[in-house]
C-alpha cells in the first residue's frame, strides 16, 4: 500500500485514488490514513486510529471529549471529528417525505 505521509496528506490521498496506472482506492485506505488526509495531523490520526482499533463504528463507545486525552488531539481535531460524525448520521437519517 503506498503511503500518503508525502506532502499535503488529502491531496495525496487523492492523488493516488485518480491515478491513471493502478489506483489507490480510498476504501482500501487505514482509518489512520484517512484521518490524516482529513485532519492534516499525522499524530492525532494515530491516537484516534488506534483507540478506535482501527474502525470508526468504534466512536459510538467514546464521549467525544474525551478523545482530547489522547496524544496529538486537540480542539480543533475534535471538531473536525464531531463534524465528520453529524454528517455520516445524518447520511443514515432516514429522509423526511
Amino acid at each position: 500500500m503506498e503511503d500518503i505521509r508525502k506532502g499535503r496528506p488529502s491531496r495525496r490521498l487523492l492523488d493516488l485514488a485518480s491515478r491513471k496506472r493502478e489506483p489507490v482506492p480510498l476504501e482500501s485506505q487505514p482509518l489512520e490514513m484517512l484521518l490524516y488526509a482529513l485532519f492534516g495531523n499525522l499524530q492525532a490520526a494515530r491516537s484516534i486510529g488506534q483507540a478506535l482499533g482501527g474502525d470508526i463504528r468504534n466512536i459510538h463507545g467514546w464521549d467525544i471529549r474525551d478523545l482530547e486525552s489522547l496524544p496529538g488531539v486537540g480542539r480543533g481535531v475534535i471538531g473536525k471529528l464531531a463534524a465528520l460524525v453529524e454528517i455520516v448520521r445524518r447520511l443514515h437519517q432516514k429522509k423526511a417525505t
